[in-house]
């Protein structure tokens, strides 16, 4: 189907036309790479963690005794996807937008919303990463916080406390319902309240109780399985387990599913589900409170909007143009966004007509669950 050029035309033409940008938070507050480099496409960049280390008691000897062995875990972040935007343009058109004085503004337009594309599906990526790997969760699902005051920052920052997660790099990631709660409370909108009126003029978030609100388009809804009726086996699992195997009931648990078991008031996150009886994984740090010998209820939390919270090197993101053989029919071009992330841009020669292509590949991995959680929407 050929391009379709009306608005572009010399005479209704008039004015550079400004492309959206939607709420970026997420990939600028992990810990990524933005290079024009590194692994291919499905290949793994393993990330080391060292090991829980346990104390013993001290006792005065003539010679010192041996360390303790450690044998450090690995966590693995793949670039996952490899996505692209094109568009054609035949020589026709071309010599008509030249003719207009509208090629260069045109062209540069259909760039700027192809990173918005991208950036907005790594965007997401991100923040599915997040959620599939974080902790635990607070709030009400179905119910967007900060509706009467702060508590979810505090509740949060309790359980990234409570797992030991550093708190000078932690931010939380919010949609703009969420956003919009924060700025109707009074303590922000009234200086006196707040100390001064800067974030109600520039409209923008000061760190609260130690965390950085940051907007993300890429917070969206978790959908939860459809599994009802779960019990687990009767082993019992101590405080600190991760691996739950579950007995009788049916349907899906997903990853991303917020789960309590009767008795615990936790909402667990679900790094690995299942599809019928069988073993769920809980995110590390794992039960906070034990599950005895006797089969448990398991419940599965509605669904929710995926606000999450997390310090900056809990979450690794790999992000970079892919790599392109040299082809004499195809030009080549590195551009980076105003966030710093560098595409590859192909301008291909073909019979009668060029097209273009705007490329990224990405990779997102939580390495430390203990240091995320979810503010539950």
């Amino acid at each position: 189907m050929p391009n379709v050029f009306t608005a572009l035309q010399p005479t209704l033409f008039s004015a550079a036309r400004e492309v959206a940008n939607e709420p970026f938070g997420v990939i600028p507050a992990i810990s990524s790479q933005f290079d024009d480099k590194g692994v291919a496409r499905g290949d793994t960049v393993t990330v080391p963690v060292a090991p829980i280390r346990t104390a013993s008691d001290f006792t005065p000897a003539n010679v010192p005794s041996a360390g303790a062995d450690a044998t450090a875990a690995s966590v693995g972040v793949t670039i996952s996807k490899s996505r692209y935007v094109s568009w054609n343009v035949t020589g026709e058109q071309i010599r008509s937008l030249e003719n207009g004085a509208t090629l260069n503004e045109w062209a540069g337009q259909l760039v700027k919303q192809g990173m918005r594309t991208l950036r907005n599906e790594a965007e997401a990526d991100a923040v599915t990463a997040i959620k599939q790997g974080a902790s635990r969760a607070f709030g009400t699902a179905g119910t967007t916080p900060f509706a009467s005051d702060l508590s979810t920052f505090t509740n949060v920052r309790k359980i990234l406390e409570d797992n030991g997660a550093p708190v000078t790099a932690i931010s939380m990631a919010i949609d703009s319902s969420a956003a919009l709660n924060l700025r109707n409370l009074g303590i922000f909108q009234q200086a006196y309240q707040a100390g001064s009126d800067s974030e109600r003029r520039s409209g923008s978030f000061d760190l609260q109780f130690g965390m950085q609100p940051v907007l993300s388009a890429g917070v969206g809804l978790h959908t939860k399985g459809t599994g009802a009726s779960y019990t687990t086996n009767t082993a019992g699992y101590a405080v600190g387990s991760t691996s739950i195997t579950l007995i009788t009931g049916t349907g899906t648990v997903l990853a991303g599913d917020v789960v309590t078991f009767a008795g615990d008031t936790n909402k667990y996150v679900v790094a690995a589900g299942v599809s019928a009886p069988g073993t769920i994984t809980l995110a590390e740090p794992g039960l906070r409170v034990a599950i005895g010998t006797s089969a448990t209820a398991m419940t599965i939390g509605n669904n929710y909007t995926s606000n999450v919270a997390f310090e900056k090197n809990a979450v690794v993101g790999v992000i970079r143009p892919p790599i392109m053989p040299a082809n004499p029919t195809i030009n080549q071009m590195a551009i980076s966004d105003q966030y710093g992330m560098t595409y590859l841009m192909l301008d291909i020669a073909q019979y009668g007509q060029r097209t273009w292509e705007l490329h990224l590949a990405w990779g997102f991995k939580v390495v430390t669950p203990m240091f995320t959680a979810i503010a539950l929407g």
